[in-house]
């Protein structure tokens, strides 16, 4: 028999006593003579501290399960009866489950071994010493044995927690492995997720988070993202992992094998959930009684053998749900000692009658599509940073971390995850989104951004840029200029919020912050002319010698804490008489500063590398030999095809309060919104790849008299040379070598002089201005209305390379949708959720290939429009000079804004020529990257800005 000592609390967890009468939980460390020891904490116990006498939760979970009809989540119809999922996994369903892992129709524990086994080295390389390893329903450990093996034998420091709900296997299981691994701590916490993973410290040792297995198939999209966003505000610190097991969607005949195998282990397993309920209840009664001898065939609820287990799958949804179904009118009688509580949950203490037939639901099993990792990282506030799978990619592990700030705030709502995840022919979602308007208004709810940006929007702006310029700089460097067309790092640290302030005292009708000198000095920056940089707009003049450091930071805390206290009367206000001006000031402040992130990321790509500290750990993948995935698409174009912003006059709003229902704002040189007349053209759908681009170097190079000077011209300066001589790819988490790792399949990052050069040695040129925008938002809504559709009658004709505006309007006619009844939003509503902006990753993403499709691309449901995307990654040169549209009118507010960038027609493909870049890049805001009426611009040859491009012809 093992002995018992107290143990202090481990260093990672702190008791939770914020509560009266709180107790610590029960910590122990068993040990066996002559083995090593593991402790144990039991979370249960401190759950409901002093609280004999009182039933606890999972009987009242019981109770409101069975008498409250429930929808399972995406399920608009049916309503069942339920008992908590949690009922499974008492130790008689432990050892169901464990047996129910080795059956041969259970492909997922296989699936999940050989994914460890072959990539059991990249996974332990993202542990690093010194870490705290917590696993989330451990059960009999049989998979993780092979990560903590590989732990033992290349690491230092580990400490592992297994977390699971009963004390029984914890102890087989910790007792057995203490023993096998002498360079790793064991310490079993007994208790649920939400007893256990409050108890975390952020600031403590390094941690990874295992939730392996398909647990996470338990919670739809919605609810997944929920926990995996709790589990990163409360228990994760900033570069801390979690690693997460995804079943994937599959031929519907092996899932339902594995849900109903031939033993009827599983039959077994679901149908424990009413013994151990009656255990749960009789138990509960007991206590009530005062009795020392609970009797779960006298006080429980089920007689078991009056059920049986049935299930469903549905295709569509990816989902298997788990039923008990009645094979017999059956009555629950419930014990004396329990009415009260009966009463107060239902409102009435009669016996509950269970019609033959019915069903009570136990659990949802969900698959996920490809794209749906990468979607919860985004809604969640993780990055999406590997994921490995098996050889049929029936099952894939991926590996989450928590970033140092994340751009945007997490969505209100998650439901538009399983709206787009979970939609294709014939799909019940068909009967809410069967027409495009429906579609349009889901999406619109979802994601258009409120007219004035929300506190939380600019302190997670903030969070980014502070990272940027205080964390990834460091003071020493504060002061490098190194792009010589630019200021120093430090003008932009006081730029930002003497801009911000500029407009805040024009709203307000206010003084300006104080030290008010800051305002003329840190006004305006600089954009030379690149041939003659003597040539430049009007700009401020910078001081002699720059302020302190910190005194440019108390000045923006001011101008910050300024610009909070105006959102909160707005707020409070409810917006009512906000004059549309002084929200403009607002809005314009908001997207420079959006803006700027830009301007200072690719700065500081320009920096010795030494000189920078990544903000979070990232292992790029090596290069497995995909080549990028060509296709093109056409589009038939057509006459009087609408451009740019509409109803947005700065001087017709003038002071006027702003419009209550919707309104968006836009930069001068989006308005007026234009016709144009535009000819049949066809696009790639992916822009050109850094290993493309090499070969065209290569090619140029090869032939060259001077080498050096051919290089000045064509080689990125979004690129380096590294040791090893081969040219590596900028970010701020490292340089990949375009040759031997993913980089090779990212977007290539080059000036328009660049871009054009290379469309030219291909035969093909750069898309407009107005034909990058027509294929962008007819690609989207095409992709989005044919996955809701049943497009079975209108296919999109591949074999014909059929334009995609055409198949659009078959589509419309096919649903009876008029397109004089489609409104083009200024935000294209439809942009992939998994598409690569708003730092959701901080360096670029692999484009489509011939062996897969991208971590970003949107995989199709069925056959149909080849995979494209337009948004994200980098922005996209046009072949568009920048020009104002016909009755074009200067912003009063920022007069300069455009006017000062547009060059005579006589100037064009001239190095200094401002030419338009439409998207966004994987830095960009996404009320930027989403409103596609905005215009970016760039000098033609200015080579330091993330934008790519694709051909066209």
């Amino acid at each position: 028999m093992a002995d018992s000592t107290h143990l202090e609390t481990p260093q990672s967890f702190v008791s939770d006593s914020s509560s009266p009468g709180a107790e610590k939980p029960g910590i122990t460390v068993l040990e066996t003579p002559g083995q090593p020891k593991y402790s144990f904490v039991d979370y249960r116990a401190a759950a409901s501290p002093g609280s004999h006498k009182k039933v606890p939760p999972m009987v009242t979970q019981i109770i409101e399960g069975l008498t409250t009809l429930k929808r399972i989540p995406q399920d608009g119809s049916n309503l069942n009866r339920s008992l908590p999922l949690v009922l499974l996994y008492d130790n008689k369903g432990l050892e169901l489950f464990d047996r129910i892992t080795y059956l041969p129709e259970y492909y997922l524990t296989n699936c999940e071994i050989e994914v460890l086994q072959s990539n059991i080295r990249e996974i332990a390389a993202e542990i690093p010493d010194g870490s705290d390893v917590i696993e989330l329903g451990c059960g009999a450990l049989r998979k993780t044995q092979l990560l903590l093996k590989e732990l033992d034998q290349v690491r230092s420091g580990i400490t592992y927690y297994a977390i699971d709900v009963m004390p029984s296997p914890l102890h087989k299981s910790l007792g057995e492995l203490a023993q096998r691994f002498n360079n790793i701590s064991f310490v079993a916490l007994c208790g649920t997720y939400d007893e256990v993973l409050h108890h975390f410290k952020k600031d403590a040792r390094p941690k990874t988070l295992l939730w392996l297995g398909s647990s996470i198939g338990n919670y739809s999209t919605a609810d997944a993202c929920d926990f995996l966003a709790n589990i990163a505000e409360h228990a994760l610190a900033p570069n801390d992992a979690v690693i997460v097991g995804f079943d994937r969607k599959k031929d519907p005949s092996v899932i339902m094998d594995a849900y109903h195998d031939s033993q009827k282990v599983t039959d077994d397993f679901e149908l424990n959930v009413l013994r151990h309920a009656n255990s749960v209840v009789a138990d509960a009664v007991a206590v009530l009684r005062g009795d020392k001898s609970p009797d779960p065939s006298l006080d429980g609820l089920f007689d078991v053998s009056k059920f049986r287990y049935t299930g469903d799958y549905e295709q569509v949804l990816g989902r298997h749900s788990a039923y008990l179904q009645a094979l017999e009118d059956v009555v629950i009688n419930w014990p004396t000692e329990l009415l009260p509580i009966v009463k107060s949950i239902c409102g009435s203490d009669q016996n509950l009658l269970i019609e033959r037939g019915e069903l009570i639901f136990i659990e949802s099993s969900y698959k996920f599509g490809p794209a749906v990792p990468e979607i919860l990282a985004r809604g969640c506030g993780l990055l999406h940073c590997a994921e490995w799978s098996d050889s049929r990619d029936y099952y894939t592990l991926n590996l989450f971390r928590k970033p140092p700030a994340t751009m945007s705030p997490l969505p209100a709502t998650m439901n538009g995850i399983e709206s787009i995840e979970y939609v294709g022919k014939g799909a019940p979602a068909l009967q809410h989104v069967h027409k495009l308007q429906a579609l349009l208004k889901h999406a619109k709810t979802l994601r258009q951004p409120s007219t004035i940006p929300r506190i939380s929007e600019w302190k997670h702006l903030w969070s980014v840029w502070d990272v940027l310029t205080l964390e990834i700089i460091s003071r020493d460097h504060i002061l490098d200029r190194p792009i010589d067309l630019r200021h120093p790092f430090i003008f932009y640290l006081g730029h930002l919020p003497a801009f911000a302030d500029i407009h805040m005292s024009k709203a307000e009708g206010a003084p300006l912050t104080e030290p008010a000198i800051y305002a003329e000095w840190f006004e305006r920056g600089i954009d030379p002319n690149m041939q003659d940089p003597s040539k430049c707009h009007s700009h401020s003049t910078p001081p002699s010698e720059w302020p302190s450091i910190d005194d440019i930071l108390a000045y923006r805390d001011r101008v910050r804490a300024r610009i909070i206290g105006w959102l909160e009367l707005h707020e409070r206000n409810n917006g009512k008489n906000t004059p549309a001006d002084t929200a403009r000031h607002l809005w314009m402040s908001f997207e420079h500063e959006a803006m700027h992130i830009e301007t200072m990321l690719y700065m500081v790509l320009q920096m010795d590398p030494a000189c920078t500290k990544s903000p979070i750990s990232i292992t790029f993948n090596p290069s497995d030999g995909s080549v990028p995935n060509v296709n093109w698409i056409s589009f038939s174009g057509g006459i009087d095809i609408k451009i740019g912003l509409a109803n947005d006059s700065e001087s017709a709003l003038g002071n006027a309060a702003l419009p209550r229902d919707y309104h968006v704002f836009g930069w001068d040189n989006e308005s007026p919104q234009t016709s144009v007349d535009i000819q049949p053209f066809s696009v790639r759908t992916q822009p050109i790849t850094n290993g493309e681009y090499l070969e065209f170097v290569s090619e140029k190079l090869k032939y060259c008299v001077d080498p050096s000077v051919v290089a000045e011209k064509v080689v990125p300066k979004s690129w380096t040379k590294l040791a090893s001589g081969e040219y590596g790819v900028r970010t701020v988490v490292g340089n990949p070598s375009i040759t031997t790792s993913e980089a090779s399949l990212w977007p290539v990052f080059v000036s328009q002089t660049q871009a054009a050069a290379y469309a030219g040695w291909c035969g093909k040129r750069l898309p407009s201005e107005a034909e990058w925008t027509h294929a962008a938002r007819t690609y989207h809504l095409a992709m989005a209305l044919s996955q809701i559709a049943d497009s079975a009658a209108s296919p999109y004709d591949s074999s014909n390379q059929e334009s995609v505006d055409k198949y659009l309007d078959r589509l419309l006619t096919a649903h009876a949708i008029c397109p004089s009844e489609l409104e083009w939003s200024p935000y294209d509503m439809l942009v992939p959720e998994n598409a690569n902006i708003d730092f959701a990753h901080w360096h670029p993403l692999p484009e489509a290939t011939d062996k897969t499709i991208g971590r970003y691309s949107t995989p199709m449901l069925q056959p149909g429009l080849p995979d494209a995307r337009f948004i994200g990654n980098g922005w996209e040169w046009t072949s568009t000079q920048f020009y104002p549209f016909d009755g074009f009118v200067p912003s009063s507010m920022y007069p300069g804004y455009s006017a000062d960038f547009f060059d005579s027609p006589d100037c064009k493909d001239q190095d200094s020529t401002h030419y338009v870049v439409k998207g966004g890049s994987y830095a960009t805001h996404r009320r930027i990257a989403q409103r596609q009426t905005f215009r970016n611009w760039y000098q033609r040859a200015y080579p330091y800005v993330l934008a790519t491009f694709r051909l066209c012809k």
